[in-house]
């Protein structure tokens, strides 16, 4: 489902994947959309810090500042997606401009 500039995390090995999802979950501050949720990593983007989850069937891309503290709202900035079309649209201009 993935083209570049996005990898599938299954590419990666558990321990990559766990480093995402710690820094993730350090950096949500309260008031986050996905702070205290248990979401699902699905992707990362190569080219930055970016990385797609699932949440309630709503996806999520969340640009991971690597700060390893918790940040302050609007960070880390975070884009919503309600559906699997409005996700592969964004996906799909990511390759165009990539």
């Amino acid at each position: 489902m993935y083209s570049e500039p996005w990898s599938d995390i299954e590419d990666y090995n558990s321990e990559h994947e766990a480093a995402l999802l710690t820094e993730m979950i350090t950096e949500l501050p309260v008031g986050h959309n996905l702070y205290g949720k248990s979401f699902k990593i699905l992707a990362k983007r190569e080219d930055s810090d970016d990385v797609l989850v699932v949440f309630d069937s709503k996806f999520y891309i969340v640009h991971l500042t690597w700060s390893r503290k918790k940040e302050i709202l609007p960070y880390p900035e975070t884009k919503s997606y309600g559906s699997l079309e409005e996700l592969q649209e964004q996906l799909a201009k990511d390759s165009l401009y990539f």
